[in-house]
């Protein structure tokens, strides 16, 4: 093998595994919410929709693992960029935990997420389906009613630890590039 194969198979390679990195596609996601965290119950949420985007939403069969009381906060439609909120009612007359209800219109086609969210003495509770803007009709899903995760503030030696990594893998990066620049220089030209 010729000196100059070697590194022209050794590019063809590289640029055929980036071709197939970019044209396979990305497996699809497994849930919208990665901020999804501790659940604290179960919740039946039913959005009703008349196909022009108005909804309605209804929590029933709340079941949760503590003795928390809910106070509604409100509802939240949530699709790229865009947050709409309506307030989020109890149902009077409705046993503990409750029933609650409230009504969303969305602007636009699509699929949205849909949140109700809930206040407790010590914590935030909220519970979501995604929801299509032309729903016509109900749809139902039991689902966790959950504690959100709010993004934290990383720690000192998150950053000096980050900032290492970097450093690294600059170092890596430069050191290969210097390699290969004065491989090129060793090696004689291609005959051909």
């Amino acid at each position: 093998m010729r000196p100059g194969t070697r590194l022209r198979s050794g590019g063809a390679a590289a640029a055929l595994t980036l071709l197939l990195v970019a044209l396979a596609p990305p497996p699809p996601a497994q849930a919208h919410d990665p901020g999804q965290g501790t659940a604290y119950g179960t919740a039946q949420m039913t959005v009703t929709g008349d196909g022009t985007g108005q909804l309605t939403v209804t929590i029933t069969g709340i079941r949760l693992t503590d003795d928390t009381d809910l106070t509604p906060s409100r509802l939240v439609a949530r699709r790229t960029g865009e947050d709409l909120t309506a307030p989020l009612r109890a149902q009077p007359g409705t046993p503990p935990p409750g029933t609650f209800t409230g009504e969303l219109a969305l602007p636009s086609p699509g699929l949205w997420f849909v949140y109700a969210q809930f206040a407790t003495g010590e914590r935030t509770l909220e519970v979501w389906v995604p929801v299509d803007q032309q729903l016509t009709g109900p749809q139902s899903q039991q689902r966790n009613l959950y504690q959100p995760v709010t993004a934290l503030t990383p720690s000192p030696g998150q950053i000096i630890l980050g900032a290492v990594l970097l450093a690294v893998s600059t170092a890596l990066t430069v050191a290969a590039a210097v390699t290969v620049a004065r491989r090129r220089r060793v090696l004689p030209p291609a005959t051909t």
